[in-house]
Parts: C-alpha cells; sequence; structure tokens
C-alpha cells in the first residue's frame, strides 16, 4: 500500500534573502571551533539550524549547497562525540565542510548527551556514513548519561533504552528488542515520563517505525512511518508559531529511518519503502548526493 503524506511549507522571505549570509556564518562558526571547542555544541545546533533553513529553501535538497549544509551539520554533530572520546587537551582532526579542522579535544562534557547523541546518529544516517554512525554506536551509554547529570540536564530514562536499542541494533549485539520494548514502555505518559504531545507525536513514532523495521515487517514500516510523519505535521502546525517554527521543516529521525529503509531495499527487495511525503527531502532520501566529495 502506498502512502502519501502531505507537509506545510515554512515560507520566511529573509531566508531567501540571506541564504548567502547564512553560508558565510556557517564557515565562521565552523571556522571558530579551532579557537575553542568548549562552546561545541552551540556550534553544533547553528549549523544544524542553517541546514534546516537551506531545506526551506530547497525541500528536496537537489541543490549541492543544501547538501553541503546537510553534511556539515552532521560533521560537527559527530564531531562533538570525537572530543569527547580522546583525551582532554589532545589534539583531534575533524573532516568539517570541505576541510580538516584541528581541534582541541574536551573529554566527557554537558554536550555529551543523549539528545546530541540521537542527533547525530540520525544524520550520520541520513549522510550514509558508516563509520561515524557505527563510532557512535561504540559510544558508551553510561558517559551519556554521566554527562547529562554533570550538566544539569534531564532526560526521560526511556531516552538510554532508545540509544541502547540503535546501538545494539547497528553493532549486531543482543538487547535490540528488550531495549526497545523498554523505551517505549518508558516513553509512555502514564508511566512517568514528562513531554506532553512531543512523546506522543514525535517520540513514539520513531521508535515504532523503528521496532517494525528491525523486525523486517515492511508493511507495518511503511505504516507506522506515514502514521509518524502524520503525526510530526499535525504537531508542527497545532499553532502559528509552531507552523513557523524551522524544527517543523523535516522529522529528522523519521527520514533517517526512512533512508535506512530505501537503502535496505537494494539487498532486501521483499522490503519496500511505500511512503512519500514533502517531509522526506527526495535526495537525501535515496542518496542522490552520497559520494559527491569527502565528508
Amino acid at each position: 500500500m502506498k502512502y502519501r503524506v502531505p507537509s506545510h511549507r515554512i515560507d520566511e522571505p529573509a531566508y531567501r534573502l540571506k541564504e548567502k549570509e547564512f553560508q558565510e556564518k556557517r564557515a565562521e562558526k565552523i571556522d571558530s571551533l579551532s579557537q575553542s571547542t568548549l562552546s561545541a555544541s552551540m556550534t553544533a545546533s547553528t549549523v544544524y539550524r542553517y541546514a534546516q533553513i537551506a531545506l526551506t529553501l530547497d525541500p528536496e535538497a537537489g541543490e549541492l549547497e543544501t547538501w553541503e549544509a546537510w553534511t556539515a551539520a552532521m560533521q560537527v554533530y559527530n564531531a562533538l562525540f570525537e572530543l569527547s572520546s580522546a583525551p582532554e587537551g589532545t589534539e583531534v582532526k575533524c573532516m568539517i565542510d570541505h576541510g580538516t579542522h584541528t581541534l582541541t579535544a574536551t573529554g566527557p562534557r554537558h554536550f555529551t548527551n543523549a539528545g546530541n547523541w540521537e542527533v547525530a546518529f540520525f544524520l550520520a544516517l541520513t549522510c550514509r556514513d558508516e563509520k561515524r554512525l557505527r563510532a557512535l554506536c561504540e559510544f558508551p551509554v553510561d558517559v551519556l548519561r554521566e554527562s547529562a547529570r554533570k550538566g544539569g540536564i534531564s532526560y526521560n530514562e526511556y531516552a538510554y533504552h532508545w540509544v541502547s536499542a540503535l546501538q545494539a541494533f547497528v553493532l549486531n549485539r543482543p538487547g535490540t528488542a528488550e531495549h526497545l520494548a523498554r523505551a517505549i514502555e518508558l516513553s509512555d505518559p502514564r508511566n512517568g515520563a514528562f513531554g506532553g504531545d512531543i512523546l506522543d507525536k514525535l517520540v513514539f513514532p520513531q521508535m515504532n517505525a523503528f521496532r517494525h523495521f528491525a523486525g523486517g515487517d515492511s508493511a507495518a514500516f511503511n505504516e507506522a512511518l506515514a502514521e509518524g510523519l502524520t503525526a510530526f505535521g499535525s504537531y508542527h502546525t497545532a499553532t502559528p508559531e509552531r507552523a513557523e517554527d524551522i524544527d517543523g521543516v523535516v522529522p529528522l529521525g523519521l527520514l533517517a529511518l526512512a533512508c535506512w529503509a530505501h537503502d535496505h531495499h537494494q539487498h532486501h527487495r521483499e522490503f519496500t519503502l511505500e511512503v512519500e511525503s514533502g517531509y522526506l527531502p527526495k535526495y537525501i532520501l535515496d542518496g542522490g548526493w552520497v559520494g559527491e566529495f569527502p565528508v
């Protein structure tokens, strides 16, 4: 069964007017990491915002500049964990935005948390970066938990089981089903999770789609993906303010899972992706730009 999920558009004229300025600011932000990596998390979120803006102007990601913005966001988010994995004060060479940057390792910091890990993971998945993906999956969940605690950041307990499920799946380790089941259980507000509509419309749909992908159930995956995209649109159009929020341009987790399903079909022809949506940028989804330049 084929699904077609409509998307809403974020129409901000200033984005078009400042397109070149955003590209220049992205380069400046990335260059600033060479002076100090302590604000790396802020740099990562800013660079990702520029990538989101690029998608409002180029919804299919058909322009090379959009892919450059997208891969730069992936590289900076993954650099957070490269810097956290190395001994504090040592030099780490990171490829970011067409250049190799020599950065100073921070050791685990407040930004070494489950939220940033998830963004880094899904971005790496959409960029088909197997090396970075596996490195993230080797990153200890206990370090994510402790870093968040030291930074005064509170995450629902489900987040750590969600990370563990994804790590186990990628590395083909035991525990995927168990961690996923626990994550779904703990993300239920009736079990004490905080987050309201975010849990029902943004968090659970990702887990549900992944459950069916991991189980190899193509029909159920497509249904869950379509439901998730619909819920994403519902959440981000519930108020006029949300409808203009840049976070509503693309559901990163669902896009990443759709990319996984698209690629899985290349080796398992019986597993097909039957969902189309403006929320799934065509040239990111089909990997059309992958390999265009070194990342």
